[in-house]
């Protein structure tokens, strides 16, 4: 009987061209420079650590934002796979607080910062969605990876808040302590998901130097 897991290779999008403590959620944030170098490295190394694996990448599901997308498309490229785009793979939605430091949030909407990091499964910031929500997308696109591409391996590229409610979701881990999941820009986390449901969590934020991604990623 064929037991071969489904491997994802989960990254995050590197540096984009901006400020940092702000709520970019699902804004299109360019990246930066060294966010595009960054980039075409972290294509580099995960098509690599594929090869030494010996289960060529299949096919690259992305975020539809282009800070997410530019990576994804260097990794098709290198791996010769199909790209696939969809905004379930998108930052959560902030709504009105998009854009905005958390100073500025503090000052429109006194106490809700705290309030929604007590509180992160079930508040959400007005007009935007909270992680259970998020969860949901999230668990949705896994479901279409496991009828898909099992017994493959796929690359996924996405967003710090996303990869922490999708490690989160696979560990069976509450979303209240997702930040205990550090999702540094370009890092790889690797999974096998087994046929049977049950995922081997192999690696979480490879690569990715200590320090290099700020709070408000989520």
């Amino acid at each position: 009987m064929d037991v071969r897991p489904l491997r994802i290779y989960l990254l995050r999008h590197h540096e984009v061209c901006g400020p940092k403590g702000v709520f970019y959620g699902q804004m299109d944030m360019p990246l930066s420079p060294a966010g595009r170098r960054g980039s075409l490295d972290a294509a580099r190394r995960v098509c690599q650590l594929a090869d030494v694996e010996g289960e060529p990448i299949r096919a690259v599901i992305s975020s539809d934002l282009g800070r997410a997308l530019f990576m994804a498309e260097r990794i098709a490229e290198r791996a010769k796979a199909n790209l696939h785009s969809t905004p379930l793979l998108r930052e959560v939605d902030f709504g009105e607080w998009t854009g905005l430091t958390w100073q500025e949030i503090e000052e429109g909407w006194p106490g809700c910062l705290a309030q929604r990091m007590a509180d992160l499964s079930s508040y959400a910031p007005p007009g935007g969605e909270n992680l259970a929500q998020v969860r949901e997308r999230v668990a949705e696109v896994i479901a279409w990876l496991s009828s898909e591409f099992m017994g493959m391996a796929v690359a996924v590229v996405a967003h710090a808040g996303i990869n922490r409610v999708f490690l989160a979701h696979l560990a069976g881990l509450d979303l209240q302590r997702i930040f205990s999941l550090e999702q540094g820009f370009g890092c790889i986390n690797v999974v096998d998901l087994y046929p049977d449901g049950v995922p081997v969590i192999r690696l979480v934020n490879g690569g990715s130097p200590p320090g290099n991604c700020f709070f408000p990623g989520i």
